[in-house]
C-alpha cells in the first residue's frame, strides 16, 4: 500500500486542506485506480486531525467520483477521468487554493488570448462583445446577479474566440464548468459596483477598449483589476 507523508495541517480550514491534499495525490496518480486508501484512523494520524475530519474529506472525494467506499473494505480510488472531474468540480467544492490556482491560470491564459485578439480580432467579435456588455449592464440594473455572471463568462469566451485559435477555445470550453464557477465567485465582488455604474465605466468595457486600441498594458491592468483584487498580481 502507498504511504504518503502529509504535512500536519493547521486547525483552520482543516477539512479543505485534507480534501485538497488527497485529491491532488489521486490526480497526480500517486494512488492508482483500484488502490485502497489508508484507513481513516491511519490518515488521521498522518494529517494530525480527527477521524471525523478525514471522513468528511473522503465524502467529498466520493461526491467528485474520485473514490468509492465499500462497507467493511475501505475506500478505493477510481480510475481518474479528467473530463468528468472538471465537469463536476465546480458543482461541489472549490477551496481557497483552487480559486487562487484558477486565477493564476486564467491571468496568463487570457492575457495571451488578449494579445492574439489584438492581432486577429474582427469587428464581428468586438460587436458581439459590445452586445454582451450591454446585456450585462441591463442585468446589473435588474439586479440579476446570476445572469450577470453567465454573461461575464460569455464575454471572456468571446475574447478567446477573437484570438482566432481553436485550441484556445477548446481549452476554455472543456474547462467551462470550472471557469463558470470561478467567474461567478469573482462576480459577487463586482456586482454591487456594477449596479451603480454607467455604461462604459465597468472594467469589462475598459478591457474591450484596450483590445480595440491594441493597448496590451491597459489589458493587463484590466485583468489585474478583475482577477487579483484579493491577491498580489504576478509580475508579468
Amino acid at each position: 500500500m502507498v504511504r504518503m507523508v502529509f504535512e500536519k495541517v493547521k486547525k483552520q480550514n482543516v477539512s479543505d486542506h485534507v480534501f485538497s491534499a488527497l485529491r491532488q495525490e489521486i490526480i497526480k496518480g500517486t494512488y492508482a485506480g483500484g488502490t485502497r486508501l489508508p484507513s481513516a484512523a491511519a490518515l488521521g494520524g498522518q494529517f494530525g486531525v480527527s477521524i471525523a475530519t478525514i471522513k468528511g474529506a473522503l465524502n467529498k472525494l466520493v461526491a467528485l467520483g474520485l473514490i468509492e467506499t465499500k462497507n467493511g473494505q475501505g475506500s478505493f480510488v477510481l480510475e481518474f477521468n479528467p473530463n468528468r472531474y472538471l465537469e463536476q468540480l465546480s458543482d461541489f467544492f472549490l477551496t481557497g487554493s483552487d480559486i487562487s490556482e484558477i486565477t493564476e491560470f486564467r491571468f496568463f491564459f487570457e492575457m495571451e488570448a488578449a494579445r492574439l485578439a489584438i492581432k486577429k480580432g474582427s469587428e464581428k467579435n468586438f460587436k458581439r462583445m459590445e452586445d454582451i456588455l450591454r446585456q450585462m449592464d441591463e442585468a446589473a440594473r435588474a439586479r440579476d446577479m446570476e445572469l450577470h455572471g453567465r454573461l461575464d463568462y460569455e464575454f471572456h469566451l468571446e475574447i478567446i474566440r477573437a484570438a482566432g485559435n481553436n485550441v484556445f477555445v477548446l481549452v476554455y470550453e472543456v474547462t467551462r464548468q470550472m471557469f463558470r464557477q470561478h467567474t461567478t465567485i469573482l462576480n459577487e465582488e463586482f456586482f454591487k459596483k456594477a449596479i451603480g455604474q454607467k455604461e462604459g465605466e465597468d472594467v469589462h468595457w475598459r478591457l474591450l477598449r484596450a483590445i480595440r486600441e491594441k493597448n496590451i498594458a491597459a489589458c493587463r491592468d484590466c485583468y489585474v483589476e478583475m482577477l487579483y483584487f484579493r491577491e498580489v498580481p504576478p509580475n508579468y
